[in-house]
């Protein structure tokens, strides 16, 4: 999933840019159904956290095989972890860009820490989007290692996908573990507080994936996200319905790439 580079004396992982979300689904992380709606949302150019405890759950290699369902018009730019220091954002326009960061964490020089955190998150606030990574069982946990990097509520609540990785033994001593994804989720506030809204769901590999009602997700998606639809269900089985043919051809993820953007091109003419 990951490969391992030196830069300096410093050892860092990179993501084999040739897997794609065709890769997740054969790994069984998740289905085409899943993907469909991560499309969906993907087009609104949500924050994103991926969010797995052990650091070979599979994190980066999802994260970036979400990126390629953005919009092709939106700006990546990648934080330069410990050296950031976003001055160069000054001159980007927040509704066009979507910031990345490997990972937030203190592990790596590439990463995203402390104060930068804040930083970032204040960006948000201001209509930036921000994807990363990080070490968290599930969305409560992510919720505090935030707050801790003083992300006040008001602003984790800016996070519009949160995405939780497991990971089970495999069969047998000589099996490879097995990573799949069991929550989806996203943030709203009430008096309380911050509270989790569920948007997919399943506690064992094996299971399907659970959603909510359709009512119930449309109006999730369209006061969280801004998604206007007449039927959420189709819009989902029609994106869905595309990976699946992607998977059927085994597309490389170039191919991949090319089928997104050709339909988001083909909305705009």
């Amino acid at each position: 999933m990951a490969k391992t580079y030196w830069w300096g004396n410093w050892a860092f992982n990179k993501v084999d840019e040739t897997l794609s979300i065709l890769d997740v689904i054969k790994w069984g992380e998740f289905d085409s159904k899943l993907s469909g709606l991560l499309w969906l949302l993907m087009e609104q150019r949500p924050s994103l956290i991926v969010a797995a405890g052990p650091s070979w759950a599979g994190k980066s290699t999802l994260f970036h095989s979400l990126l390629d369902f953005l919009p092709p018009d939106i700006s990546q730019v990648t934080l330069r972890g410990f050296e950031e220091d976003f001055r160069a954002l000054e001159y980007r326009k927040p509704e066009n860009t979507y910031l990345i960061t490997e990972e937030i964490s203190n592990h790596s020089y590439e990463y995203l820490w402390g104060y930068q955190v804040a930083r970032a998150f204040q960006l948000v606030a201001k209509g930036f989007a921000l994807g990363g990574t990080i070490h968290a069982r599930n969305i409560k946990e992510v919720a505090h290692i935030l707050n801790a990097m003083g992300v006040p509520a008001p602003q984790i609540a800016k996070l519009g996908v949160i995405i939780t990785l497991q990971v089970a033994r495999g069969r047998n001593l000589d099996s490879e573990p097995i990573r799949y994804v069991d929550m989806v989720s996203t943030f709203t506030t009430t008096e309380d507080g911050l509270v989790a809204q569920i948007l997919a769901m399943r506690h064992l590999p094996e299971e399907k994936f659970s959603y909510p009602e359709e009512a119930a997700l449309q109006d999730t998606l369209s006061r969280k996200f801004g998604v206007k639809y007449d039927s959420i269900t189709k819009e989902i089985e029609r994106r869905g319905e595309h990976i699946s043919q992607l998977y059927k051809e085994k597309a490389t993820r170039e191919e991949v790439r090319k089928v997104i953007n050709r339909i988001y091109q083909s909305r705009i003419t």
